[in-house]
């Protein structure tokens, strides 16, 4: 039996004495739920990458081959995109089990576009995504965290040095303030109704587009996505001081451009 290695498949009609119902059976058969179940465990567990390149879509990688098979293996389509579509929706089913999502399918649903883009969501692009959007969040909402969250008071608690960091970072007063106390604002932000369709929108605000069609495709019924997979991670998991650093990094990037 052929093993699956993620190379491009190639078929040579020329080549003699070759079972292509088997061989096509052998490739196929790679692609079973423990399988499946194997690679999507393995990325959920290492989708947390703070200084690492994001993980590969893997979607995208299969993709590619069942384009392959079903060029190379045209009489046997039927039982090809049968697979796919099986693939595509454990993929999708595992992805909302983990993130205690709803997916919500419909006669237009196409299993390949909905399971890329919950695994860039969710999995390829889950730190960078994360910490886009504490960063635009807190930028687009900073005159109402300032005046919420009572950060001109907390001036003259400040250490003097942290604060005229943060004002040699930025021009405006708010944003100095925010990024000089930033950790306290995140942990005040937990008590913010903040949805699932806010964060896509501020991930994927230079595509909005995107950000309708997830939206269209997954439910937050429990409402605690926001608590339990970013501010958990952020406050209270192991990484916390270097996921906090790092979203301070992107605060000053964004930030800067926008000044």
């Amino acid at each position: 039996m052929d093993t699956f290695t993620g190379a491009p498949f190639e078929y040579n009609s020329s080549i003699v004495n070759v079972n292509i119902d088997n061989r096509l059976a052998g490739i196929l058969s790679q692609f079973n739920d423990d399988y499946i179940m194997d690679v999507i465990n393995d990325s959920l567990a290492d989708r947390i990458r703070l200084y690492n390149l994001p993980r590969p879509n893997v979607v995208n990688a299969f993709e590619t081959v069942f384009k392959e098979l079903t060029n190379g293996f045209e009489m046997r389509n039927e039982e090809i995109l049968a697979t796919r579509l099986r693939v595509y929706s454990n993929i999708i089913n595992m992805i909302c089990n983990y993130y205690s999502l709803t997916f919500i399918p419909s006669d237009e649903t196409d299993s390949y576009s909905i399971a890329y883009w919950l695994y860039d969501f969710l999995v390829s692009n889950f730190t960078e995504n994360l910490k886009n959007f504490y960063a635009f969040f807190l930028i687009t909402e900073r005159d109402s965290i300032y005046t919420g969250l009572g950060l001109a008071d907390m001036k003259k608690a400040n250490d003097g040095s942290i604060l005229l960091y943060s004002k040699k970072l930025f021009k405006n007063p708010k944003l100095a303030s925010i990024h000089c106390n930033l950790e306290y604002i995140i942990s005040q932000i937990n008590n913010f109704d903040i949805s699932l369709q806010t964060i896509l929108r501020y991930v994927y605000q230079s595509n909005p587009n995107i950000s309708s069609y997830i939206s269209s495709m997954v439910s937050d019924d429990t409402g605690m996505f926001f608590k339990n997979f970013y501010q958990s991670y952020v406050l209270n998991s192991k990484d916390s001081a270097d996921i906090l650093t790092y979203i301070k990094l992107s605060l000053q990037q964004i930030g800067g451009e926008i000044e």
